[in-house]
């Protein structure tokens, strides 16, 4: 054999060694990871047109990621439904204003999101109050189960599940969550008049809960692990204008002390000289360390980083799995801003359409599947009132009988507060007969919340005869609120 065809068979070998290799990260990883092949994806499978509850684009989540993609896929006529899932608007809706909002000088973050979704719901996305429960990606359709029981069979879907707030993972924290610990200053700060109050965090979310407190808290005490904080220039220049607000460099919370059940004080630590300090008549404790991606849905699923980020393909909003895609908290730990996220949801929404399109999915299809696409069940959910006064409870209360009476103590921009209406109108429906769930807005209903001792938000009071049988500060599930009515409503 020559110099020159041996060349030729070197050259071939390795070609074709890098094509086997390209092959293998292309459909050997992705089986590994749950992914399906894409002859699967068959629109002209007879067994396609056997099944109900068919969605062609499924939104998991309601924040600006997923209206924006929900928008952008409702607005190309493909059947676009959107599981608004647990906290519905997402984070911003625990936030006061936004001032970074293009073309919006100063806006309440819950504002952003009631225009967000009744701009996709015009353009036909429609909104389901329930959650995703458990997802298969291992075969197309994909299935999605809810809390509601669906059983839902999606051509593409959109991540767009957020992120949950971190915890310090110290005593107390949890012994007190609830009784003066929180993440949520929007919620709890109206609690917290003339009191001593400490701010976990140096980043921008760390000053958006001092600023909300300084209008309510003798002193706030930010504490800030390092000699720098994160926060942008605008929101410390926002914080210089509060005198009641001190910035507590090189120190870390250590422990959080009870006193009468809720937070009495707290233990600190300087992070240098590693000297310690007890702080007497601390009575709130505000977390604002960061959050960690709401992921273990897809658990083995869909390739995140080590720390639990959906990971995307280049500029795209693709994940490792076909026809899904991500975007907002889940899958961005770097940016973590409304705009990039809605900026990225739109993306999505088009990288979904186009797939779709890739595959087969067109107008002709969609006309054959639509027998069996699924309908939410609009309007069967129970309205629940609301009483802002004792004059019109004691109205309810004369006409209730044996129902059983639970005051949802709740503020406007809470969003632990907004997590319950779902659930509260599901189960008051689910009971309707032996219950009556009343919504009481704590920020105007004074005498309410003095009657019934409301120490915080969400509170939920259980009245029986016009006698309080029980309370709870719990945020529930569905399963959780069953419980609780059928326990005290028999």
């Amino acid at each position: 054999m020559d110099i020159t065809k041996k060349r030729l068979t070197l050259f071939s070998a390795i070609l074709f060694g890098v094509i086997g290799l390209g092959v293998f990260f292309r459909y050997g990883l992705n089986f590994k990871l749950g992914r399906s092949s894409h002859s699967s994806f068959n629109f002209e499978n007879p067994a396609l047109y056997t099944k109900d509850d068919i969605v062609p684009f499924l939104v998991l989540g309601s924040g600006p990621a997923s209206l924006s993609a929900a928008l952008y896929g409702a607005r190309t006529k493909v059947r676009t439904v959107v599981l608004k899932g647990s906290q519905p608007g997402g984070q911003l809706t625990g936030t006061s204003y936004v001032e970074n909002w293009p073309a919006i000088r100063k806006i309440r973050g819950p504002e952003v999101m009631k225009d967000f979704e009744e701009q996709a719901a015009r353009f036909g996305a429609q909104m389901v109050s329930d959650s995703a429960t458990e997802v298969d990606l291992t075969k197309w359709p994909y299935l999605v189960k809810t809390e509601e029981g669906k059983e839902l069979r999606v051509f593409s879907i959109f991540v767009g599940t957020g992120a949950k707030p971190r915890y310090l993972g110290i005593p107390g924290e949890q012994t007190y969550w609830g009784r003066g610990v929180t993440t949520c200053a929007i919620c709890d700060a109206p609690y917290h008049k003339g009191d001593n109050v400490v701010v976990i965090g140096g980043g921008d979310s760390a000053v958006e809960e001092a600023l909300e407190l300084s209008s309510y808290a003798k002193e706030v005490r930010m504490l800030v692990r390092s000699d720098v904080m994160r926060a942008s220039p605008s929101m410390i220049e926002r914080l210089d204008q509060c005198d009641n607000v001190k910035i507590v460099y090189n120190t870390a919370l250590t422990q959080i002390n009870g006193e009468s059940g809720k937070v009495g004080s707290v233990e600190v630590i300087n992070t240098k000289t590693k000297e310690k300090t007890h702080w007497d008549n601390i009575k709130g404790v505000f977390l604002a360390i960061g959050h960690l991606p709401n992921t273990k849905l897809f658990n083995n699923q869909i390739a995140t980083d080590a720390t639990g980020y959906i990971k995307l393909k280049g500029r795209r909003q693709e994940t490792s799995v076909p026809g899904v895609f991500a975007a907002g908290d889940v899958s961005d730990p770097r940016y973590k801003q409304a705009g990039v996220a809605a900026g990225d949801g739109i993306k999505a929404g088009l990288d979904a359409v186009w797939w779709l399109s890739e595959i087969g999915y067109n107008g002709h299809v969609a006309e054959k599947l639509e027998p069996y696409f699924f309908e939410p069940e609009m309007g069967k959910h129970v309205k629940v009132a609301h009483v802002n006064s004792e004059t019109e409870y004691n109205k309810v209360v004369q006409d209730a009988g044996d129902k059983l009476i639970i005051l949802d103590f709740y503020t406007q921009f809470c969003p632990s507060c907004m997590s319950m209406m779902p659930v509260i109108e599901w189960v008051g429906t689910k009971l309707k007969d032996k219950v009556i769930f009343l919504k009481v807005d704590a920020s105007i209903a004074f005498d309410l919340v003095k009657k019934f001792k409301a120490p915080k938000v969400p509170h939920f009071v259980a009245i029986k005869h016009n006698e309080v049988v029980a309370r709870s500060g719990q945020v529930m599930n569905r399963a959780q609120m069953l419980s609780f009515v059928k326990k005290y409503s028999n």
